[in-house]
């Protein structure tokens, strides 16, 4: 064991040749377990080879030591010798305690492989054996995980869950609440959250959008706050952030997170959005009209951003602008479909009526559900002299809206006539 303890001062000494050409030296006078603790320091080292050559004259030596054994699949796993680990490991009996391990191995491979029901079977199998072996039930838990099957995961996850302190590989609970949070069991999942030291941003990111599903502001400003801390890159966050500051009451500060997460993503238009909604309730109209032109810059086909930038230029009787903005807009081949409608209120607000129809048409097939356009499309058909086609709108509109007495009474009107 002198040799170990010199080769493994070496090594923290930065002098690995040394340590590996001193363990080297030593194996073939090294006592069964010191041979055994040099080729896992080996494994552990990465030279792969090595190790293997121990663990292979030790088999020939003791062929049914079935723990060398599962060490040598477990190089020939790394090594990526798939078939020589079946190989090893098909020569562990059924009836021998090490076959257990065997199986969890072979379903690591599979596992591997993107073979998960060959791997999910061998796990059955193991489980079948010992069914209380909290080993063969994380495993299980795992290959479910990394499959996105989350129901099937949690039972197993939790069965190990009293074993979460003794389980250095994964955190359980941190999988329960990702698991549940997955299938939108948030209350639970926000509780193992709570449990849970996270340090990483997509921990803190996943934690926050739990809390934001419960409506939990307080903790989603909290949590996400702490990850822009530790990473201002990540973009995808500041929306979240920045809406949960406005549901807590922050406006101010919710729009400046918004300015924040545009000077690290300036394509973001639901960024460019939230600034403008902001901006207006803030009074920076002008501002407001800024981002949205940025957006809108960006994306002409971006329909939310179009929409708002024009109802703040005819709110703000900025007509030129609007109208502007529409003849631009029309000119590109992707506009949104909303567009249209909006294109025929701007029109109409100008006087040009011909227009104003025409848009009016081409918006009818894709708002022919929606009470709003219907009613102003058959107000304006009145106004168009168009009565009878105004009628039918105005009548479809009342399905709709049938306690708009002064409708109602109008189409009555008109059908009396």
């Amino acid at each position: 064991m002198e040799t170990i303890s010199e080769a493994l001062e070496l090594k923290e000494q930065g002098r690995i040749s040394e340590a590996v050409q001193l363990l080297k030296n030593y194996i073939s006078e090294a006592e069964d377990s010191e041979r055994l603790d040099i080729a896992q320091l080996l494994h552990e080292w990465g030279l792969l080879n090595d190790a293997k050559e121990v663990y292979e004259d030790m088999l020939i030596l003791y062929p049914n030591d079935h723990y060398v054994r599962l060490l040598l699949a477990e190089i020939e796993t790394d090594l990526g010798n798939d078939e020589e680990v079946i190989e090893i490991l098909e020569e562990i009996d059924s009836e021998d305690e090490a076959y257990i391990p065997a199986l969890v191995q072979m379903a690591d491979m599979y596992q591997s492989q993107g073979l998960f029901e060959v791997a999910e079977k061998k796990l059955l199998e193991a489980k079948e054996l010992d069914s209380g072996e909290p080993i063969i039930d994380l495993a299980l838990a795992e290959l479910a995980f990394s499959n996105g099957e989350y129901q099937k995961a949690i039972p197993y996850y939790e069965r190990v869950e009293r074993y979460d302190d003794d389980i250095s590989v994964v955190n359980i609970k941190e999988r329960l609440a990702e698991s549940l949070s997955s299938i939108g069991n948030w209350e639970e999942a926000l509780g193992y959250y709570e449990q849970v030291k996270l340090e990483s941003p997509d921990q803190l990111f996943k934690y926050g959008y739990t809390a934001y599903q419960l409506d939990r502001y307080d903790i989603c400003t909290r949590v996400w706050n702490e990850l822009l801390e530790l990473d201002p890159e990540y973009t995808s966050v500041y929306p979240l952030l920045a809406t949960s500051l406005y549901e807590e009451g922050a406006l101010q500060e919710a729009f400046d997170i918004t300015v924040q997460g545009i000077k690290k993503d300036e394509h973001n238009n639901e960024l460019y959005l939230l600034a403008a909604e902001y901006a207006v309730k803030l009074n920076k109209v002008d501002q407001a009209i800024d981002y949205l032109k940025e957006a809108v810059a960006i994306d002409p086909g971006y329909e939310d951003g179009v929409d708002m930038l024009i109802k703040i230029y005819l709110d703000e009787d900025k007509l030129d602008e609007a109208k502007e903005l529409v003849d631009e807009l029309l000119k590109f081949e992707g506009y949104p479909s909303l567009l249209n409608w909006r294109a025929a209120q701007v029109y109409n607000a100008f006087e040009e009526f011909e227009d104003a129809k025409k848009m009016y048409e081409k918006a009818y097939p894709e708002y022919s559900d929606d009470p709003n356009f219907l009613k102003e499309y058959g107000l304006f058909l009145i106004e168009e002299g168009a009565t009878e086609k105004a009628t039918q709108i105005l009548t479809t509109y009342l399905q709709h809206e049938p306690e708009d007495e002064d409708v109602r009474e109008f189409v009555i009107r008109m059908q009396s006539e």
